[in-house]
């Protein structure tokens, strides 16, 4: 009986020993399958990059750019059932490399939706817009989108999105891999990227306000399948902005946050030419400040200089149509006093090389009814503020509140007016300034 007992208790534990390890394996292997690989292949990438000397600087968080002396027109296409809106360019000195892109976009824009939608017949339309997502330090960066309603019965609908990407100087596309230096771990930035775009997707947001995720074993899967794409260069897809690269991946966009990598981004240096492009040197801004962007066509005038010892912000929003001569002669007459103050500041700052000086407004002028006169009343409406400081001063307090303010308004797509707050460092604040007209130009006083 002794003998039995002691032989099964002698299996038991074999038996016990045996199943733990199988579990354990298993559980290794699991960990191996999801997250040793991922540090493998960030191993794997480390090594490919960290012999590698850097082959051009990343960005300088506090450093310029320009924008390129482009002019972007806007162009239209109907037939059938399809509407494309699509951009050509103007201004490269090389006719043949500017005729090469503004043909690719062309062809690009209008039959790019063939790809999925074979027959007409199907659809009930299709629409394309090609927006322009970058166009600076010699490059240029299209986004293109198609969406295509397949029955007026249902929600049913095809969709597409990929990128344009040109290096000017040369007219050939640029690859997903260049937007990067050399040494930098690009496995790493795009499963980070990819995780955490991917991530917000799977998100759902409780009664209480909070994000849960239920299932992140389909994130890894997501992620390993995107990086898997890339090692076999499947990721041609892809934009890119002042601020960030977008990849489309499947129905997801996966953002790469510039800042974050910032050392390892080459897209503001890689591409700059030697020689001079442009026919014109005075249609994009200068000296912008890095991950930051401007539109001209928003405001109806606008004066931009960032120079060693000054910095002039000033916009002026105001729609020309329909309105009245007294308020073009106002407008005339307040662009006129902008432009005489300019050059008084910009005489002060020759001047004076160890002083900084900032005059920075937001003009807004529009016209409505006073309903209890029913009459038209002008507007005038100024905000904004002139100051004085070292250029020490500038550059160590003054500086990084006015970068911080304009990558802030870059989030709209450099559309926001920015009057800069400095009463903190400068003990001055903004002010504003109101007036208010009649249609004869007769001033309101309130």
């Amino acid at each position: 009986m002794f003998k039995t007992t002691k032989a099964k208790l002698i299996f038991v534990i074999i038996f016990s020993i045996i199943c733990v390890t199988i579990t354990t394996l298993i559980v290794i292997y699991e960990r191996i399958d999801i997250t040793d690989v991922e540090e493998n292949d960030s191993q794997e990438n480390i090594i490919e990059t960290s012999n590698k000397e850097k082959d051009v600087a990343g960005i300088n968080l506090k450093g310029k750019y320009n924008q390129n002396d482009l002019k972007i027109k806007s162009r239209k296409a109907t037939k059938e059932k399809v509407e494309v809106s699509y951009f050509e360019i103007d201004g490269l000195r090389n006719k043949e490399i500017q005729n090469k892109i503004n043909e690719e976009i062309e062809t690009t824009a209008l039959n790019y939706y063939k790809e999925k939608i074979k027959d007409l017949s199907e659809v009930v339309n299709v629409t394309v817009t090609v927006s322009n997502t970058g166009n600076f330090a010699d490059t240029l960066s299209l986004a293109l989108n198609y969406w295509s309603k397949i029955d007026d019965d249902s929600d049913n609908f095809y969709q597409g999105m990929t990128g344009l990407n040109y290096d000017l100087s040369t007219g050939e596309k640029i690859p997903l891999e260049k937007l990067f230096t050399s040494d930098a771990p690009i496995i790493d930035i795009l499963r980070t990227s990819a995780y955490h775009s991917i991530l917000y997707y799977y998100s759902e947001e409780t009664l209480s306000g909070d994000s849960v995720v239920n299932n992140y074993r389909d994130i890894e899967e997501d992620v390993a399948n995107f990086i898997e794409l890339y090692k076999r260069g499947k990721l041609t897809d892809f934009y890119y902005t002042t601020s960030y690269i977008c990849i489309f991946y499947e129905d997801y966009s996966i953002n790469i946050e510039m800042e974050d990598w910032a050392d390892y981004i080459a897209i503001y240096s890689r591409y700059l030419a030697k020689e001079d492009l442009y026919d014109s040197n005075i249609i994009g801004y200068k000296n912008l400040y890095t991950l930051t962007d401007r539109n001209k066509d928003t405001y109806y005038y606008s004066n931009y200089q960032n120079e060693n010892n000054y910095l002039i912000d000033i916009t002026l929003d105001w729609n020309e149509n329909e309105t009245s001569s007294f308020e073009k002669e106002l407008v005339a007459d307040k662009i006129e006093a902008i432009e005489k103050e300019i050059e008084r500041v910009k005489q002060l700052a020759s001047q004076n090389s160890n002083n900084f000086y900032i005059l920075n407004y937001s003009i807004y002028l529009n016209t409505f009814v006073e309903p209890e006169v029913e009459e038209e009343i002008i507007h005038y409406y100024e905000n904004g503020n002139s100051y004085e400081m070292t250029v020490h001063d500038f550059e160590e307090n003054v500086e990084p509140i006015v970068i911080s303010a304009n990558r802030d308004a870059s989030v709209s797509g450099g559309a926001s007016a920015i009057v800069y707050d400095f009463g903190e460092v400068l003990k001055i604040e903004p002010q504003q300034s109101i007036e208010y007209y009649t249609e004869d130009g007769e001033k309101i006083v309130i």
